[in-house]
């Protein structure tokens, strides 16, 4: 089991305490036309609720059985029903070309065993977007993380507080987190242990080349600000090349 299957509403109690209209409201400013979109480990399906009511024609995309199903009640709920699907990112049950975007938000993306892993998932984006379709990638800032790592962090949500300890293994470019739920019923105290591998913008650069995938531009956070080296985001908008 993975971690966000494990953490199954636990994770649904972190991704809602985010502004997911305004997260929404920039990937929209970002991608040129509405379509057909995948949004690449959809989780709990918050994005592509709210980009089926505002006329996308989306599919969902994850690993985890347990997100999905929050996803399908979710979507349920708010009357914006589209097709859920399990699968593993490295390979896409679609064929080619039938996407006129790919998304994967909020650092979904860096969880498989390697690089050469990585790049087979962005090869299956090239191969599902339509010539010209858009790929959407949104990433931690490894750069900034470098220089200013916060070794741990208190949060709170609805249901518990957590405490996140943090460190980074610069040979292999993972950050490597503890995280320590504590429940607010006093149901007692529980530890995860999560790890992502993050990428330089210009490696990340030459892995979407490799997959026929080229950057078009690079935002700093959901504001729409230029990247630089001490924004907290790394969201990069590719198209498909050929």
């Amino acid at each position: 089991m993975n971690i966000f299957d494990e953490m199954g509403a636990d994770w649904e109690a972190v991704v809602d305490a985010r502004d997911t209209v305004r997260e929404a409201d920039f990937i929209q400013s970002v991608l040129s036309k509405k379509g057909a979109m995948l949004d690449l480990c959809c989780g709990t399906g918050r994005h592509s609720v709210i980009l089926r009511q505002r006329g996308w024609t989306v599919i969902g995309l994850d690993l985890s059985k347990n997100l999905l199903a929050i996803a399908k009640r979710n979507m349920k709920n708010e009357g914006a029903e589209f097709p859920l699907v399990r699968a593993d990112m490295r390979r896409f049950p679609f064929r080619n070309r039938v996407f006129d975007a790919v998304i994967c938000m909020f650092t979904s993306f860096g969880y498989l065993p390697s690089e050469s892993e990585d790049l087979r998932s962005f090869k299956e984006v090239q191969r599902t977007l339509r010539r010209g379709g858009e790929f959407l990638l949104d990433l931690l800032n490894l750069d900034r993380l470098v220089k200013a790592l916060q070794e741990r962090e208190w949060a709170e949500f609805e249901p518990f507080y957590m405490l996140e300890k943090r460190s980074l293994d610069l040979q292999t470019s993972r950050l490597l987190s503890q995280w320590t739920i504590i429940r607010k019923d006093k149901r007692g105290v529980e530890s995860l242990q999560h790890e992502v591998r993050l990428y330089t913008l210009k490696r990340l650069k030459q892995m979407l080349r490799g997959a026929g995938l080229r950057v078009k531009e690079v935002h700093g956070g959901y504001d729409g600000k230029e990247f630089s080296s001490g924004s907290s985001r790394m969201i990069v908008s590719a198209e498909k090349t050929g």
